[in-house]
C-alpha cells in the first residue's frame, strides 16, 4: 500500500513537471538582449531605492517605457552613459550621493536613561521608552544601519557609532530609511566639506546636561563663517548650507564642543613669487593672519597658521596663490 501511494505521488509529480515544462516553453517571453546588458550595468544590490522591486524590474522598465528616467542612486556615472548608449537615449545621472551620520555622541559622551538588554536592533530599542540614550536625537549604536547596508559600506566602531566607507557607499538610502532616529541623511558626494554631527532640538541647557559633544547653539560657528554658510536657530543644532560652504574649517576651529568636522582634507596656500606684486589683499582677507610680507614685495604664507580655506586664492587679483600640492 505504501509503495503504491509513493508511486502514485511520484507519477503525479512527473506529470505536473511535464505540464509546467511544456507551458514554460510555450508561453516563454524572449528577453530583449539589451535588457540583460542594462541589468549587468546596474549595481545588482536590489536595494529598492529606485522605487522598483529590484534591479531586474528597473532594467525592464527602462527598456519598456521610454519615459523611465535614471532613478538609481547607486549607479556610477560611467555606467549611466553606457546604458544611454544601449537605449539610444540620454539618461541624466542623479549625481553621486553618500550617507552622512549626524551624531558624534559616543557611549562615553551621552548619558543613558536605562540599561538596554534587548535585541541588537535600533528599531526594537527605540520602541522601549524611546531608546536608552538620554538624548532623543542621538545614535543608539546597535548597528541596524550596518545590517541593512547591501554594500558593506557602513560599520559600527568601537565607540558604538556608525562610520561610512566613502569608497563603498553608493547612496542607496537603505540606512537612512532604517534609522529610527533619522540621524543618517544623504548628501551629494562632492558637496559636504564640513558637517555638524548633531541634529538635537533640545535647549542648550538640556544638551549640556546629557551630552558633552552636542551642539549648544553658541553661534560661534555662524559668527566666524565668512561665507554665511552656517545657520543657528533657537533650540536647534547648527546647520551648514553645503552649496555655500568652502570647507575653510573656521567653524571647526571655533566649535567649543568639537561637534563640527571637516569632511575633506584642506591643502594649504602657496604664493607664486613671480606673479605676486605685494598688493597685500591676501593678508587683508585672511582670517588667521597667515600671509606675511611688505607692500610691493612678494608675500609668503605662514604654513603653521594657514588652514587651507582658499579665501586668499579667490581674492588674489593676480592669481598668484594656489593650493600646495
Amino acid at each position: 500500500m505504501t509503495l503504491l501511494a509513493a508511486a502514485l505521488l511520484g507519477g503525479i509529480g512527473l506529470v505536473c513537471a511535464l505540464v509546467l515544462g511544456v507551458a514554460a516553453m510555450t508561453f516563454a517571453v524572449e528577453m530583449d538582449p539589451r535588457e540583460k546588458l542594462v541589468l549587468d550595468l546596474l549595481p545588482g544590490a536590489n536595494c529598492g531605492a529606485c522605487g522598483y522591486a529590484g534591479c531586474a524590474a528597473f532594467a525592464h522598465a527602462l527598456l519598456e517605457n521610454p519615459e523611465t528616467e535614471m532613478v538609481c542612486p547607486a549607479i556610477h556615472e560611467n555606467d549611466v552613459k553606457k546604458i544611454s548608449e544601449i537605449l539610444e537615449r540620454k539618461l541624466a545621472s542623479l549625481g553621486g550621493m553618500i550617507a552622512s551620520v549626524c551624531c558624534k555622541g559616543t557611549v562615553k559622551d551621552v548619558a543613558d536613561n536605562y540599561i538596554y538588554e534587548g535585541p541588537l536592533e535600533c528599531r526594537a530599542a527605540q520602541l522601549i521608552a524611546g531608546g536608552s540614550k538620554a538624548c532623543a536625537y542621538g545614535c543608539l549604536g546597535l548597528g541596524t544601519c550596518e545590517q541593512v547596508c547591501p554594500f558593506d559600506a557602513i560599520h559600527i566602531g568601537e565607540d558604538h557609532l556608525p562610520y561610512v566607507d566613502k569608497e563603498k557607499c553608493t547612496g542607496c538610502g537603505k540606512c537612512v530609511i532604517a534609522c529610527p532616529r533619522h540621524i543618517i541623511r544623504l548628501a551629494p558626494f562632492d558637496l559636504p566639506k564640513c558637517e555638524v554631527r548633531c541634529i538635537s532640538k533640545d535647549s542648550p541647557k538640556e544638551v549640556k546636561k546629557i551630552c558633552s559633544t552636542g551642539c549648544i547653539g553658541c553661534m560661534a560657528c555662524e559668527q566666524v563663517c565668512p561665507f554665511n554658510a552656517v545657520t543657528v536657530m533657537k533650540n536647534s543644532a547648527a546647520r551648514i548650507t553645503h552649496t555655500k560652504c568652502t570647507g575653510c574649517g573656521l567653524c571647526v576651529k571655533v566649535c567649543p564642543v568639537d561637534v563640527i568636522e571637516s569632511v575633506i582634507e584642506l591643502k594649504k596656500a602657496s604664493i607664486l613669487k613671480d606673479k605676486c606684486n605685494g598688493c597685500s589683499i591676501c593678508s587683508q582677507v585672511c582670517p588667521v593672519d597667515a600671509p606675511k610680507g611688505e607692500l610691493k614685495n612678494p608675500y609668503t604664507i605662514d604654513e603653521a597658521k594657514c588652514m587651507g580655506c582658499g579665501i586668499c586664492i579667490d581674492k588674489c587679483p593676480k592669481k598668484a596663490i594656489e593650493k600646495r600640492l
